[in-house]
């Protein structure tokens, strides 16, 4: 298990202390997903501090009923899988994620994270800038939503997300920019020529 790369990916700004990084290696576990798993996590150990350390994942709402999933949202490698379990979902819906491949999530268990605020000033800090950046690359999606056409948002995508775009089903990605699959294939033919 690579730690350092947890530890690392939790930013610099404030650092992470010899304290805390030790506590985290200590209590840190390590799961294994294989490809098209499906995970809730309402009902899983994900929170806040679960690292996708190798693979890439999707994060959907599934729609009770009909079965339709919208896609909210992609996960790269060494990124974290930022999830509220407790957020109220409108409608008869739930949260879920996906994994597009094989992959490696390094967590801390739910029972430490009470421990780190209290132990570890700088840890609501670090907590806080981990936020930031995840409401900051929903925001972003957000924008390119409304400011691209269906060309910008596939190209933009392709740039954000080129591992995704070979791992991933094209109706998938289509409810991630927010239009047809049958657009989306007509532009993927564009782009090939």
């Amino acid at each position: 298990m690579d730690k350092e790369k947890f530890i690392a990916q939790m930013g610099t700004h404030p650092p992470v202390s010899v304290g805390l990084a030790a506590y985290l290696r200590y209590v840190m576990l390590e799961e294994h997903y294989r490809s098209k798993d499906r995970i809730y996590p309402a009902q899983s150990e994900l929170n806040t501090l679960s690292l996708l350390f190798k693979g890439s994942a999707r994060l959907y709402l599934e729609q009770h009923g009909t079965k339709e999933e919208i896609t909210m949202m992609f996960y790269l490698e060494e990124s974290f899988l930022v999830t509220e379990r407790e957020m109220e979902i409108c409608g008869n819906s739930k949260l879920a994620i996906e994994f597009l491949e094989d992959t490696t999530l390094y967590l801390i268990p739910d029972k430490h994270i009470g421990n780190l605020y209290k132990l570890f000033p700088e840890f609501h800090l670090i907590q806080a800038n981990m936020n930031r950046m995840i409401k900051t690359k929903m925001f972003s999606h957000q924008l390119k939503q409304s400011q691209l056409d269906a060309e910008g948002r596939y190209e933009q995508f392709l740039k954000d997300y080129p591992k995704i775009a070979l791992v991933c089903e094209q109706k998938k990605i289509a409810s991630f920019l927010g239009i047809d699959p049958k657009t989306l294939s007509r532009i993927r033919g564009k782009f090939s020529k």
